[in-house]
């Protein structure tokens, strides 16, 4: 607890303390703070619910929050089950299966891994809603019976969690919005209807309640990356975070499935509380393409407001102009009728259809380019280099993909020639203020970055004989080692960004070590 001079909740004598957590309550003691704690913990939040007609409900900071600190965290999710369009799986554990190891359900068919017995909701609602057992034989093809899952999961919290249900329901599901035959949304939720009114007998339950389950899925589902493939959850806290394509939290998920939240960038009281809901490295128009396509809104945020993207030139096209070295860009990505592209310097113009027909074309060469190939990767950026700016959406996506590659062959870092390890330090340096400042709730990224620049420096510092350079590039090192963990404390030993975080810390311990008898050489 902070001193602070107020009056005590239980007492109301003047107090020296004061809620650590959300510094709204104060106490006289760590007494009255305990015998308090019941009542005060369902508000002591960092945030409250705000309404508006545009962003509808969010949440607004209650103090200043801290780089780092967690701002909300949801246990479990209201429902989880498996993507849209899934191959077989096992409805237990998620791991994709075919005819060797799959294992009907004994009481309903759904077929699981030999090492699950037991799965989700589905398994009662199917033995009530259908006179024989689910028969799978079909494997290693989407399979139209997994659309109905995650419905159905829903559903069946009505009998057997009706509260959660509730909550359920009460999130956005843009009903009004999918009702719109020209969304595909509508589509797909017209053949879950079909089929579930056709796969159980279900005649009791409306179309629109059905609907809405999907549009709840469709706006709130995150992609939980714990298992392979991913699955989608929704979460009661998490669901009324707003979007923004340069948000301030960051979100990570625990080994069991929950979520946490919490700030990238310092947060003052007052402050709408956000995260991204698209990918943040992707250009203005297919971030805003997907958020209207998926979550149903036009994004309006200052990112994408601003067709510089900050100064960075994210989108920016090489003015076509012999005598100009300018870029091109479109006064603005917001407007309804899309914009021709305009020099700022010698004011050419150039059609937005023709830029969007070359953005289309590099864009399929990216997306067939051969994999894990540095040579791929820089004959790309070599293409394009007096198309694009340096900066370009598209380049930086190669960019990351080349730090990477670099140290990945046979041998690792040790094997790569100094030459290629100092282009991989570079590449790293560049990258890693130009995340900070574009996308800094991109936690993720920026920290296995920051983790492939401090294995680099560290590999470097041995190929020098100088002492004095080989301090400075493991105090580097070090330097970026501890952003990264930072950046990656919240991520689950799951993934392999946890493993980062967790092998970060042996790591430290080894640098400081290293540090440290150079030190003493000196004295």
């Amino acid at each position: 607890m902070e001193r602070l001079q107020t009056s005590c909740a239980i007492c109301g004598r003047s107090s020296t303390y004061k809620c650590s957590a959300c510094k709204n309550v104060y106490y006289c003691s760590k007494q009255h703070q305990k015998k308090d704690w019941k009542r005060h913990a369902e508000s002591c939040r960092t945030f409250k619910i705000a309404e508006d007609s545009t962003l509808g409900r969010h949440y607004i900071a209650t103090r200043n929050i801290k780089v780092g600190e967690i701002v909300l965290k949801d246990e479990l999710p209201l429902i989880a089950g498996p993507m849209v369009n899934c191959v077989p799986l096992c409805l237990g554990c998620y791991t994709v299966l075919d005819k060797s190891i799959a294992v009907p359900c004994a009481r309903c068919g759904w077929p699981l891994c030999q090492n699950c017995k037991l799965h989700g909701l589905e398994c009662d609602f199917t033995c009530s809603h259908r006179d024989s057992k689910v028969s799978i034989t079909k494997f290693g093809y989407p399979h139209p019976s997994y659309q109905c899952i995650n419905v159905i999961r829903a559903l069946s919290l009505k009998c057997t969690d009706p509260e959660s249900y509730k909550k359920l329901l009460s999130l956005e599901s843009h009903y009004d919005k999918i009702k719109d035959k020209r969304n595909f949304i509508f589509e797909e939720a017209s053949n879950i209807i079909r089929f579930i009114k056709r796969f159980f007998k279900v005649d009791d339950i409306e179309d629109k309640e059905i609907t809405q389950i999907i549009g709840i899925l469709q706006v709130n589902g995150h992609e939980v990356p714990l298992t392979d493939p991913p699955y989608v959850a929704v979460y009661e806290l998490a669901s009324l975070l707003e979007h923004n394509c340069r948000a301030n939290c960051s979100k990570s998920f625990t080994d069991q499935g929950g979520l946490i939240i919490y700030a990238a960038t310092p947060i003052a009281k007052g402050d709408h509380i956000s995260i991204c809901y698209t990918d943040a490295l992707w250009g203005t128009v297919n971030r805003r393409h997907h958020l209207l396509e998926t979550k149903f809104f036009e994004c309006i945020c200052k990112r994408c407001d601003d067709p510089t993207e900050f100064g960075t030139m994210f989108n920016a096209i090489k003015c076509n102009q012999i005598n100009c070295s300018d870029f091109i860009l479109p006064e603005t990505f917001l407007d309804q009728r899309q914009r021709d592209y305009k020099c700022s310097t010698c004011k050419s113009i150039v059609s937005y259809e023709e830029v969007d027909k070359m953005l289309e074309k590099i864009g399929i060469h990216l997306s067939s380019m051969k994999k894990n190939d540095i040579m791929a990767c820089k004959e790309f950026l070599h293409s394009y280099a007096d198309i694009l700016h340096p900066l370009h959406f598209y380049n930086i996506d190669v960019i990351i993909v080349v730090c990477q590659l670099i140290g990945q062959q046979d041998g690792g870092l040790p094997a790569v020639k100094t030459n290629l390890l100092i282009e991989k330090v570079e590449i790293c340096r560049k990258l890693v203020p130009l995340l900070k400042h574009l996308v800094p709730a991109e936690n993720r990224i920026r920290g296995m970055i920051l983790f492939e620049l401090h294995t680099a420096l560290a590999e470097l510092s041995k190929r020098y004989a100088e002492v004095d350079v080989v301090v400075s590039l493991l105090e580097e090192s070090k330097m970026y080692l501890i952003d990264s963990w930072l950046l990656l404390q919240y991520e689950p030993k799951l993934l392999p960004e946890g493993q980062i975080a967790f092998c970060g810390r042996k790591n430290l311990e080894d640098l400081n070590n290293l540090l440290e008898r150079f030190n003493r050489n000196k004295e």
